[in-house]
């Protein structure tokens, strides 16, 4: 009978705490409803050709080329190749690129 009454007593006081924190917890769940929602819009959004995230140590020991036009190193697998060795870092730098007239090269020496 002394075990009834002390499990009556900590069931009221669980109940009378979750009573008192029910707001709390509510919120608590629309705030990760919100977020878990944002996350899918997200994913929703993004274009089924984009590189996965699946291999962060492979990406961070990637090789960087320079562009050509620019000096913007880039990644070597987004980078466009043009001819025998000269990279771009994005397609507008190749247009601008081909756009502006060639300028001869100063030497160091």
């Amino acid at each position: 009978m002394k075990y009834l009454v002390v499990l009556a007593l900590f069931a009221a006081v669980i109940a009378y705490a979750y009573w008192r924190l029910r707001p709390y917890i509510r919120g608590a769940r629309r705030v990760f409803a919100t977020l878990r929602e944002v996350r899918r819009m997200q994913e929703a959004a993004r274009p089924s050709h984009a590189p996965e995230k699946s291999k962060p140590a492979a990406a961070a020991n990637e090789r960087l080329v320079r562009c050509a036009a620019c000096g913007t190193w880039t990644p070597a697998s987004h980078a466009v190749r043009l001819g025998a060795g000269t990279t771009y870092c994005s397609h507008a730098c190749l247009e601008r690129a081909a756009d502006s007239p060639r300028r001869a090269r100063k030497s160091a020496s």
